[in-house]
């Protein structure tokens, strides 16, 4: 954020499709390190919109209306689970364009899906208030691969 910005104050409202699904009783604020796939290939709007907003506020075949992971933005902790679910999806084209940055506790309430689902790996649920702008808070990563290589690299030294 540049020194002549002001913060925007985010009023922590819910847009109104919250009242559908009840929030997880883990769902807390938490400033998690996390990547998210850039649909537009920029970090704006359009590549942070929840899921549900995503397919015009309606239910895709087969989701629950109280699952409430439909309602979030989807994050990932790890490089290599956002590459391989921005590669299941169908509308991401190669090179996948990745952010990289932080879950802030004044755009919404987060949790690691694997407190409710035990095959989520490193997939967090980010549930973000009405007027939210969370992609104030990533940048792109210019060369993801070396990053995924460095990372993975670092991984296996451990």
């Amino acid at each position: 954020m540049g020194t002549n910005d002001v913060e925007k104050i985010i009023e922590k409202v819910f847009p109104d499709y919250f009242d559908r699904f009840d929030l997880p009783e883990g769902a807390h604020e938490e400033s998690i390190k996390v990547y998210r796939a850039c649909r537009s290939g920029k970090c704006d709007r359009d590549s942070f919109i929840p899921t549900f907003e995503q397919n015009g506020c309606k239910l895709k075949q087969g989701q629950e209306k109280d699952d409430p992971s439909v309602y979030s933005l989807s994050t990932f902790e790890k490089p290599n689970h956002i590459k391989m679910w921005a590669s299941l999806n169908s509308d991401m084209h190669v090179p996948f364009k990745i952010a990289i940055g932080y879950t802030d506790p004044r755009h919404g309430v987060v949790q690691r899906t694997r407190e409710r689902k035990s095959k989520s790996k490193s997939h967090v649920d980010w549930w973000l208030y009405r007027d939210a702008e969370p992609y104030m808070e990533f940048e792109l990563i210019d060369d993801f691969e070396k990053h995924l290589k460095e990372y993975l690299e670092g991984r296996d030294r451990k």
